[in-house]
């Protein structure tokens, strides 16, 4: 692939529609460093469609043994997890407890995959960790059959484009014109983050400084209600709509819209999370993911992003692997709840 077809494929983010000569001139600039950025510095990439929705997890074609299949990609996750799916089938492996966002603990199997194809690439002999139960989902006629975390990435630069539809692997060239990082590749100037070995970078929220994760698998920003980040009161959170979130079991807590929020020197502005109980830490979701081209650099631990207007025309299929559903309760008098309508 030539690194002109890889600019044109996926990192042209979107320019800035400008009027002015000057103001094009200096558009037509940017993309041109950005076409010799990745000519002189990404040896090799692949280039993937997203499967799902803007709201949906990132979802990707890839083959199984010679089956096609999906799974989803977040860098989240610290394993690859699969579904046995018709003529997808993993042997039984050693049993050991995995722990849920909300702490809530669930049964593996470590196991092995013969042959994993991603595009271009062929991986062999992969250890995952096999989830009870069959598949019971599936997109574009593919069976989705697990996830891909962060440890497949390690040595490379991951694009996700959920405004566009595109992932891409990229590797890097580790030359002395390479060694400024990927922020070239970028035709509008992006945010640059430290992020560490767990997928999680600094941000503020209300000016309180915390330390979320990355997950474009979840659906909505979440914060535990206990962060010393919330900075809502008891009686702003009781006016808040209230919310019941599955991960390994039911967790409750409220959608709240915070003045404020900051992510490296960019201001977000007033920004939604889902405040819950019975989590550790807080996430970056999908809300924040259909709105950015995005770049997980894992080798040098870097995380840049820079805005873009969704340009996706495939509905919403309410697809994620770590949250089975999202609902809205309606508090009655008599204190009872039911369970409203699925966040789409």
């Amino acid at each position: 692939m030539s690194r002109k077809h890889l600019l044109n494929s996926l990192l042209t983010l979107p320019l800035v529609l400008a009027l002015s000569c000057g103001a094009r001139a200096q558009e037509k600039t940017r993309l041109s460093v950005a076409e010799e950025t990745a000519d002189r510095c990404v040896a090799d990439a692949a280039i993937l469609p997203l499967l799902g929705g803007p709201a949906d997890a990132p979802i990707i074609p890839v083959t199984i043994d010679g089956h096609p299949a999906a799974m989803y990609v977040s860098p989240l996750f610290g394993h690859v997890f699969v579904h046995n799916a018709g003529d997808i089938w993993f042997n039984q492996g050693l049993t050991r407890p995995m722990t849920a966002q909300d702490n809530v603990q669930v049964l593996s199997e470590t196991t092995r995959m013969d042959t994993l194809q991603i595009g271009p690439i062929t991986l062999h002999d992969l250890i995952v960790e096999r989830l009870d139960g069959e598949a019971h989902q599936s997109v574009s006629g593919r069976p989705l059959v697990g996830l891909i975390g962060r440890p497949l990435f390690r040595r490379l630069l991951l694009m996700l484009d959920v405004p566009h539809e595109k992932l891409g692997i990229m590797v890097w060239r580790n030359s002395p014109e390479c060694r400024s990082g990927p922020s070239g590749l970028f035709t509008l100037a992006p945010q640059s983050l430290a992020m560490d070995d767990r997928a999680r970078v600094m941000a503020q929220i209300d000016g309180r400084k915390i330390r979320l994760t990355l997950d474009p698998d979840l659906g909505m920003n979440t914060l535990p209600v206990s962060d010393r980040a919330n900075s809502a009161t008891t009686d702003d959170l009781a006016r808040d709509p209230r919310v019941v979130t599955r991960f390994g079991a039911i967790t409750r807590g409220v959608r709240h819209r915070f003045h404020s929020f900051q992510l490296g020197e960019k201001q977000l502005g007033p920004t939604e999370f889902l405040v819950l109980e019975n989590i550790n830490e807080g996430m970056l979701g999908a809300s924040f993911f259909q709105h950015n081209v995005v770049l997980f650099d894992f080798p040098d631990g870097r995380f840049l992003f820079s805005p873009s207007e969704p340009r996706v025309f495939q509905p919403n299929l309410g697809l994620h692997f770590d949250e089975t559903h999202q609902g809205f309760t309606s508090v009655q008098e008599n204190g009872a709840s039911a369970v409203g309508k699925r966040a789409k």
